[in-house]
């Protein structure tokens, strides 16, 4: 749940959002954008952000065990017919990155590609 103290860490949501590589797209200078897919079930998630849009986002490349750690605010774009744009999205979240850091040999696990869930929308 959305931290309503505005005290950092209180209420913190930590929800998995995924997809295939590639769901997660660069649209302009600073700005990341990724979809919401019926079935991930995370409401909670989408109206934490309607209260309390600063959030990041942590990507682990599983094969070095780097981290790449993003920070700034996200919006939930409710309009269909820009989620349409993307086969299977309900919603488009737009993410404006703050801080970008990028820390080498982060996570000591390793773990090499298996295949893709077959719940990942296509």
């Amino acid at each position: 749940m959305a931290a309503a103290t505005g005290r950092p860490g209180l209420g913190a949501d930590a929800s998995h959002r995924g997809g295939n590589p590639g769901f997660v797209t660069v649209t302009g200078g600073r700005t990341l954008t990724w979809p919401d897919y019926a079935g991930n079930a995370m409401y909670m998630t989408l109206g934490n952000l309607e209260l309390e849009p600063r959030c990041g986002l942590l990507f682990l490349g599983w094969d070095d065990g780097h981290a790449l750690h993003l920070t700034g605010r996200a919006r939930v774009d409710w309009d269909p017919e820009r989620a349409a744009s993307v086969p299977g999205a309900q919603r488009l979240i737009d993410f404006e990155v703050d801080q970008a850091i990028e820390v080498s040999g982060a996570i000591p696990q390793r773990w090499s590609f298996g295949g893709y869930s077959r719940f990942n929308p296509a």
